[in-house]
């Protein structure tokens, strides 16, 4: 389903020790030079609201989905060498990478904001080619820019293309036209082709085109000196007046400066994680660059959607996980105008569906609505979702009654259900059920914070209820670790949400331990295989890494990360699904949302975790993370809260947070164990943990190697 409305100085920085410029200069930015680990170097250049996004590589191209602008050196000696794409240090979408030959480089400098004047959901991007000498003496520096329909590499094509089948392309002074509208825009001195004839391609094949308009650059540059041109392209084709207008008053400095503006002020909003691991810190920042870059309007509201390319569209499944992220990053605004636009989903039966078949939509997003309530607690938007979410809670209630009722073999569990998705089978899906669990849990907790305790009694047996029928049919099936449908057969998927985030099993359940161990990667420790061993998918194992994190199993969560991070785009985006073998991703391009809400929900709980009635901090994090840490503030369910890790000596270390109303509890890092606690109230408790009791705000304690004895 569609939503209707809805000069570059490039450091050799060595990974996990990327340096940041530290400037809040809108006009400085450096490049983050990262490798890339996919087949190919994708980036996205979009901005929440609008509903497109610029495709930045592979190679040296940009595409809105329906148009391309192509750099390349068609008379040089020898095919020039083109670079990975990168962000900037602080992790700015703006884009840079390099063509380079023996003789000459070219610099690219890429950046989107919005232009009014294409209106209140367009984008407009300006390029800048800066050109320099490789040599020791002056070179003649020769490129040219074509527009094509779409990228010879991976690509998509735009929900919104236009579906004419004719290519009238044609120069309007500066301006590449296409059927009469407004496509790309060159420097003034570029040598225009001549245009070419009209062309019919076949239906719906926008984007394959050769490439008939072309533009030639060409300047005699000297060594220590540089020499630029200037591009530029609408999201969306615009009417030629409107073009005429923006080729003569659009300047890349000012769009590359409005951009840093724009993105430094809104993750300058969000929770701040600082560790010792800078790679970390930047994957942090990255993900809440993808997050924000992938939201849609919807009235006055915002809509998640699941990627700036081919899933420009709502699953609950997806925005859910997007909500507790938003949440737990601070950006509590979004989250809950997010949660709220998964209500747009449910059914006059109280089922919320973004697809027919998703049974698990409805737990999900009463579960998002908790999110997005609790996180940091605001008990009157509570009392504005809960009508939907008691209707919700009763669509769950007749569905067990009706198996009941029909005394299916696996009854009082929710009914039959083909996803069309990844389970790959119609059948009585377990996730669905613990899914199911967490949304009944969820309206209580919803009712509880609205002030309605006899609704929340309600949700609480009936949650009760759900869980104690999931559990025996666990004990029932026989399977040695948790089933993906109770009929038998499936991929494996919601299963592996049963420790977290649903609740419906201890985190440190056995089960849990072997499905783990069933599904990882041996090529990327802590991610899961899906579909096959060579199929590496990005987001769905994280939730086995969580349940490990919260059983006090904190190198899987290390693992995780560090797999996650091994298998990323240069700018550190997620595919969805990669080829172990050759880092290949199909047409699926990323980044993805959902990867992006997984890994910053990892990160924060590997720091701080609400996800029981106790605060636990520092789950995930080594020894070398103690060397200095700080969670600024972190929204939880306990308040919103900032978190220091860091060393009081040699031998001493120390925790620093702000005082709850409930306890917490302090995770001792692996390899190491205490040997004495300084604080009040404090003391050592089994299992590697500092338990301190409410109110309290810090704690040292003193350690030794865990193999050393005093």
């Amino acid at each position: 389903m569609r939503w209707p409305l809805l000069p570059i100085a490039l450091a050799a920085l060595a990974v996990g020790c990327a340096r940041r410029t530290g400037s809040e200069d809108s006009s400085a930015g450096t490049a983050l030079v990262l490798p890339e680990h996919y087949a190919h170097s994708i980036a996205a250049l979009g901005f929440p609201g609008a509903t497109r996004a610029f495709q930045v590589g592979h190679g040296s191209v940009i595409s809105t989905g329906e148009t391309a602008l192509e750099w390349t050196m068609p008379r040089a000696a020898a095919p020039p060498e083109t670079s990975p794409v990168w962000f900037e240090d602080d992790e700015v979408p703006v884009a840079h990478w390099w063509m380079r030959t023996a003789r000459e480089s070219l610099a690219f400098e890429a950046a989107a904001i919005p232009e009014p004047a294409l209106g209140a959901t367009g984008l407009v991007l300006s390029v800048r080619v800066t050109a320099a000498a490789r040599l020791p003496e002056a070179v003649e520096v020769d490129f040219e820019a074509r527009v094509r329909g779409r990228p010879s590499g991976p690509g998509f094509v735009a929900w919104d293309a236009d579906d004419d089948d004719s290519f009238d392309e044609s120069w309007d002074e500066r301006v590449a036209l296409r059927n009469g509208r407004a496509i790309a825009g060159v420097d003034p001195v570029a040598d225009l082709g001549a245009d070419p004839p009209s062309v019919l391609h076949p239906a719906h094949s926008v984007g394959f085109g050769p490439g008939a308009l072309t533009a030639s650059c060409r300047a005699t540059v000297a060594p220590g000196q540089t020499r630029s041109w200037d591009f530029w392209m609408p999201a969306q084709p615009a009417a030629p007046q409107v073009a005429a207008r923006l080729a003569h008053a659009l300047h890349h400095e000012q769009v590359v400066t409005e951009c840093r503006r724009a993105w430094r002020g809104r993750l300058a909003a969000a929770t701040r994680l600082e560790t010792p691991d800078s790679l970390a810190n930047h994957a942090w920042r990255a993900a809440l660059v993808t997050l924000i870059q992938c939201q849609e309007r919807v009235g006055d509201g915002w809509a998640p959607i699941g990627n700036p390319f081919q899933y420009r569209d709502v699953w609950i499944r997806d925005g859910a996980r997007v909500v507790r992220a938003l949440a737990v990053a601070g950006l509590t605004g979004l989250a809950r105008a997010d949660a709220r636009t998964l209500l747009a989903f449910q059914l006059p039966s109280g089922a919320l569906l973004s697809q027919r078949g998703q049974l698990d939509g409805t737990g999900q997003a009463l579960w998002a609505l908790e999110q997005a309530a609790a996180i940091p607690p605001h008990g009157g938007w509570a009392r504005e979702v809960l009508p939907e979410a008691a209707a919700g809670l009763g669509w769950i209630q007749a569905q067990r009654e009706g198996t009941r009722a029909l005394k299916l073999p696996w009854r009082g569990l929710l009914p039959f259900a083909e996803p069309r998705d990844n389970e790959l089978t119609r059948a009585q899906l377990v996730g669905n059920d613990g899914w199911a669990y967490a949304g009944c849990r969820a309206v209580g907790t919803l009712a509880r914070l609205a002030g309605r305790g006899g609704l929340a009694k309600h949700a609480d047996s009936a949650a009760a209820d759900a869980r104690g029928t999931l559990l025996a049919a666990l004990r029932r099936s026989g399977h040695p670790d948790l089933p993906a449908s109770w009929q038998g057969g499936g991929r494996d998927w919601g299963n592996l949400a049963l420790g977290y985030p649903t609740h419906t099993l201890p985190p440190g359940d056995a089960r849990i331990a072997r499905l783990a161990k069933r599904l990882r990667s041996e090529a990327a420790p802590g991610l899961v295989t899906s579909g096959g061993p060579d199929s590496l998918h990005g987001y769905v194992g994280m939730d086995l890494a969580q349940s490990g994190l919260h059983a006090g199993r904190g190198a899987e969560a290390r693992d995780a990360l560090a797999s996650l991070l091994a298998h990323s785009s240069s700018t550190l985006g997620q595919a969805e699904v990669e080829s172990v073998k050759d880092g290949s991703f199909g047409a699926n391009l990323p980044p993805h949302a959902t990867a992006s809400a997984a890994l910053v929900d990892l990160m924060r709980n590997m720091i701080a975790s609400d996800f029981s009635d106790t605060l636990a901090l520092a789950l995930g994090a080594s020894a070398a993370w103690w060397e200095g840490t700080r969670l600024v503030r972190a929204p939880t369910r306990f308040g919103v809260i900032d978190v220091t890790l860091g060393r009081a000596g040699p031998d001493r270390l120390e925790a620093r947070w702000s005082p709850v109303g409930v306890p917490a509890r302090v995770r001792v890092p692996d390899g190491l164990r205490a040997v004495a606690v300084v604080g009040s109230g404090a003391k050592l408790a089994r299992g590697g943990w500092i338990e301190c009791p409410r109110g309290a705000s810090s704690v040292k304690f003193q350690v030794a190697s865990a193999g050393a004895r005093r």
